[in-house]
């Protein structure tokens, strides 16, 4: 596969996965404010400002309008949704050759939907409507990229992309949560039961664990559940797996630099202890796998996507 193409869809994955945790932590966090006080609400809009922005001192003066249009909309933010789905549509135009007319469509059907949207339009009906609805429609992208691509090489470039940043996102949001937490002035209960909402895992969480809303059992499900979708765990082993399956012609020389970083993330994930963690390294242990996953990417691009003619001879 041409590094050019594998570039495209890594990239296109990562800002599928990237507007689709955005759209749901607006519409999680719309839903919920009406169940919280103001001040509480100020606090909750802040934690997930910091995780989408990567901004560790989020304005609390700014109300929901604002910060909603910042995180949905702003153009000139890099990490707000209409930006993601704008720089995925531009991937994907550059790969309409390896991609299925279904996932094309689906994609650019749900960006010239989003492109002409205001807050105001919005605004004055149920503003969590829209981002829902856009939910449904990039779980029917992943739906069709699924069962409409042949899964090669490409299709394991697109994993790579979508699980490096849910790990990345998924890390920066419990980071902020568990960080809080060691303060004393952190999240409340109400606040755990909408992070359980924000990764996806609140009726999980409940099958497994009842209606016991804890600190400790949330980390230990988002953290280390094998087979729940929105867990570090559950994204770490898909990692490794498609890293094992892309680029078999590579020297080993080559692959073996990912390979083993990889392999130090999933023997830390799996034998990390959640008793361990929650007496005062939670947040250490989070924001050591978001740097690993980053060290990650990196080495896959000087591995297989920007390395130079001198590397193979």
């Amino acid at each position: 596969m041409l590094s050019r193409v594998a570039d495209s869809l890594y990239w296109m994955s990562r800002y599928i996965e990237r507007a689709e945790h955005t759209a749901r932590l607006i519409a999680v966090k719309l839903e919920s404010m009406v169940e919280q006080t103001p001040e509480d609400a100020a606090a909750s809009w802040a934690r997930v400002t910091q995780s989408l922005t990567g901004i560790k001192t989020a304005p609390l003066h700014l109300d929901a309008f604002a910060i909603t249009r910042h995180l949905a909309f702003d153009r000139d933010n890099d990490n707000s949704l209409i930006t993601s789905l704008s720089l995925a549509r531009d991937n994907a135009r550059q790969v309409r050759e390896a991609l299925s007319n279904e996932v094309w469509e689906n994609l650019n059907r749900l960006y010239l939907r989003l492109a002409p949207v205001t807050m105001d339009s919005i605004w004055v009906h149920t503003p969590a409507r829209l981002f829902r609805e856009s939910l449904e429609e990039m779980h029917a992208l992943e739906g069709v990229t699924y069962s409409t691509l042949s899964h090669g090489e490409g299709w394991y470039f697109l994993e790579l992309g979508r699980h490096i940043e849910r790990v990345q996102q998924l890390g920066r949001l419990l980071d902020i949560h568990f960080t809080a937490a060691q303060t004393g002035n952190g999240p409340k209960y109400f606040d755990w039961l909408v992070l359980l909402k924000f990764c996806t895992a609140f009726e999980p969480y409940t099958k497994q664990y009842t209606a016991s809303i804890r600190p400790q059992k949330i980390a230990e499900f988002l953290l280390f559940d094998s087979e729940f979708p929105h867990s570090i765990c559950f994204s770490v082993d898909r990692m490794t797996e498609a890293l094992a399956r892309v680029a078999p012609g590579a020297p080993p020389a080559r692959r073996a630099a990912v390979e083993r970083l990889a392999g130090r993330l999933k023997a830390a994930v799996d034998f990390g202890q959640v008793d361990e963690l929650m007496s005062g390294g939670a947040a250490e242990f989070i924001a050591d796998i978001t740097k690993q996953c980053e060290q990650i990417h990196k080495a896959l691009y000087s591995s297989y996507i920007t390395y130079g003619a001198e590397t193979v001879l």
